[in-house]
C-alpha cells in the first residue's frame, strides 16, 4: 500500500507531537510553520499578528506534570518554565527525534480545500513570502487554541483618541512609562500584562465585568497541580458525570474555600466574588493580582460602559476615568477556522449563543473524519497541557491507521447533536462560557481507549487490581503520585509502542517533588 502523506500545520507541543507520532506509525509527515522556529506561542515574537508568550511569562503548571510522554523535562529547569526555557525544551524535544528535516518554517497555510478529483487535500501556501500550493491525503490543524485575538466592541470606541489594543499586540516598551492604563479582563495573561505595567505605569486599573478563581503557583508550599492525581481525577470525573450539579457544587465550594484560605479576606469593592463555577470557567493563576489590588498599586473596576470622550471612559457602575492612555484587552482567544471555510457549524435549539462547529469528538470534521483534524477547539478538555499532547497524536494516528473504529458518519452526526445540546444547556447556566467546551469524562476517554494508553489498568476495575498484584509500589504511585504525561506510555497494549524509559522518569518525577512543601524563598527556583 503507498505510504499515506499528511500536512502538519503548527510546531507547538501538539504539532511536534503529531509530527513524531505520524512518521513513527508509517506515514509520510511535513509540517509547515508561520514562524521562523520551533514552540509555538512559547516561540517569543516580535511579529504582533502572532500570539506570543512574552520573555516574563512563566507557565501555569508545574514541570513535574508537564512535558512530553518520552521526553522528560530536565531537572535543570526551575519548578515553572519561563518562555525562554520552554521554547529551549521544545527545541530539544524536536532536535532530539530529528524532526527539523520535516519541518518547514515561515510558511503560512492559507487555505486548505479539496482537489479537483476530490482525492486529496490541496493546500495554498505562502513559504518565505512565495505562493505554494502542495497536496497530501490526510492534513492535521495544530495551529492551537490562542490565535485568532477575541476582541469586545466598545459604545463609543470611534471617540477615544488613546491606543485600544488586544494583548496579542501587547509588547512591553517605553511607551507606557507615566501613563495612565486600563487592562480589561482577569485571566492569567491580564496578571502578566499588569505585573509588567505596575513598575513603570501612572495609574493601572483592572476593568471586569465579574468575580474570578484567582489562586497563587503556591498553596502551603506545593504547587496547585501536584494536589492532583489520577485517582482523584477519576473521581472527578466520576461525579462531573453521575452527578454533574453536585460536582459543580462541590468543586465551587472547595474552590471558594481554598480562595479565602490563601488570600484571607478579599475586599468587597474588588469584585472578585463571587467567582464563575470552575466547570463553566477556567481559573487564573496569579501570585500578584490580589497583592496589587491590597497595596493600592491596582485598581478594580467594573466592566467598560462606554467610551464618552477622547480620554474618558465610563464603567457600568457609572464611575468615570478621565486621561487614559491605553485599553489593553486581554480577553481570551477563538478557534481560527479561516483556512477551513467547509466546516460546517449549527445552533441547538433553546440556544441563543455563537454558531457551534460541527466537529466529531471537537476533533474532526464529520465528512472527512478519515483525513483530517481540527486541534484548535477543545476547551477544558486536557490535563496539564504538554503532557496531553501525545495522547492526542497517537489517538487520531490510530484512527487513521484503523488501529482504533470510527463511527459511521450518521452516528457521528448523531453524537455532535447530542453534545451541541449540551454545550446549550451549558450556555443557559453561563453565557460566557467557551462553546468549544468538551464533556471531560468522555473526549479523554475516547481519546486514551483510541490511544491506547492502557489507563484502564488504574483503578478499581479488573485490570486495575490484576496490575496491582503485580506490582503494588507501581500501581499506588501511578494512581496517587504525580500526574507524569510519562504514565501514557507505560502499558503496553498494541496500539502504540511502549517507552522503555517510562517507569524510570515516573519514578524520578516523585522522587523530585518530595522537595515540597518549599519556603516561600524558595518559590522563585
Amino acid at each position: 500500500m503507498k505510504q499515506q502523506t499528511v500536512a502538519v500545520i503548527g510546531a507547538g507541543s501538539s504539532g511536534l507531537s503529531m509530527l513524531k507520532t505520524l512518521r513513527d506509525d508509517g506515514f509520510k509527515a511535513t509540517l509547515y510553520e508561520r514562524r521562523g522556529q520551533v514552540g509555538g506561542l512559547w516561540a517569543y515574537t516580535d511579529d504582533k499578528a502572532m500570539t506570543t508568550a512574552l520573555p516574563s511569562t512563566s507557565a501555569n503548571i508545574s514541570k513535574y506534570t508537564c512535558g512530553m510522554s518520552d521526553f522528560p523535562i530536565p531537572d535543570k529547569y526551575p519548578h515553572y518554565l519561563s518562555q525562554a526555557e520552554f521554547q529551549e525544551y521544545i527545541e530539544s524535544y524536536a532536535t532530539h527525534f530529528d524532526m527539523h528535516k520535516d519541518i518547514v518554517l515561515n510558511a503560512w497555510v492559507k487555505q486548505a480545500s479539496r482537489n479537483e478529483d476530490d482525492t486529496k487535500w490541496r493546500l495554498d501556501l505562502v513559504v518565505d513570502g512565495k505562493p505554494r500550493v502542495k497536496e497530501y491525503d490526510k492534513v492535521a490543524f495544530c495551529h492551537g487554541y490562542q490565535t485568532k485575538a477575541k476582541m469586545p466592541v466598545f459604545d463609543g470606541v470611534e471617540k477615544f483618541e488613546g491606543e485600544v489594543m488586544h494583548t496579542q499586540q501587547f509588547r512591553m516598551s517605553d511607551r507606557f512609562k507615566g501613563k495612565n492604563v486600563v487592562v480589561v479582563g482577569i485571566s492569567s495573561t491580564a496578571s502578566d500584562v499588569l505585573t509588567l505595567l505596575n513598575p513603570v505605569v501612572s495609574k493601572l486599573y483592572m476593568s471586569h465585568r465579574r468575580g474570578a478563581l484567582i489562586l497563587p503557583k503556591y498553596r502551603k508550599g506545593y504547587p496547585p497541580d501536584l494536589m492532583s492525581s489520577w485517582r482523584r481525577r477519576q473521581m472527578a470525573v466520576f461525579l462531573q458525570r453521575t452527578f454533574p450539579g453536585f460536582s459543580r457544587w462541590l468543586l465551587d465550594r472547595v474552590i471558594g474555600y481554598m480562595m479565602k484560605q490563601m488570600w484571607s479576606d478579599l475586599d468587597p469593592s474588588w469584585g472578585l466574588l463571587p467567582p464563575p463555577s470552575l466547570g463553566l470557567s477556567p481559573r487564573a493563576l496569579s501570585a500578584h493580582i490580589v497583592p496589587m489590588l491590597k497595596d493600592g498599586s491596582l485598581t478594580s473596576k467594573p466592566g467598560i460602559k462606554r467610551f464618552t470622550g477622547s480620554r474618558t471612559i465610563e464603567f457600568t457602575d457609572g464611575t468615570v476615568l478621565n486621561d487614559i492612555d491605553f485599553v489593553i484587552c486581554a480577553t481570551g482567544y477563538l478557534a481560527d477556522f479561516s483556512t477551513v471555510p467547509f466546516v460546517e457549524t449549527s445552533r441547538p435549539p433553546n440556544y441563543g449563543g455563537p454558531d457551534l462547529v460541527r466537529l466529531w469528538m471537537n476533533l474532526f470534521p464529520p465528512r472527512y473524519a478519515d483525513s483530517m483534524v481540527m486541534l484548535c477547539h477543545s476547551a477544558l478538555g486536557k490535563n496539564n497541557g504538554f503532557s496531553f499532547s501525545d495522547v492526542t497524536s497517537m489517538a487520531v494516528s490510530n484512527v487513521w491507521r484503523g488501529v482504533s473504529p470510527m463511527p459511521t458518519l450518521a452516528e457521528m452526526n448523531k453524537e455532535i447533536d447530542s453534545h451541541q445540546e449540551w454545550v446549550a444547556s451549558r450556555w443557559r447556566l453561563d453565557h460566557d462560557i467557551d462553546v468549544s467546551m468538551v464533556k471531560t469524562w468522555e473526549y479523554q476517554s475516547f481519546l486514551h481507549e483510541a490511544a491506547g494508553t492502557g489507563m484502564e489498568n488504574l483503578g478499581w476495575g479488573w485490570k486495575g487490581w490484576k496490575f496491582f498484584f503485580k506490582d503494588p509500589k507501581m500501581s499506588y504511585m501511578m494512581n496517587n503520585g504525580v500526574e507524569t504525561a510519562h504514565a501514557f506510555r507505560y502499558f503496553e497494549t498494541g496500539k502504540r509502542k511502549a517507552w522503555p524509559g517510562a517507569k524510570e522518569a515516573i519514578i524520578h518525577m516523585n522522587e523530585l517533588v518530595k522537595v515540597f512543601p518549599i519556603k516561600e524563598e524558595e518559590k522563585t527556583q
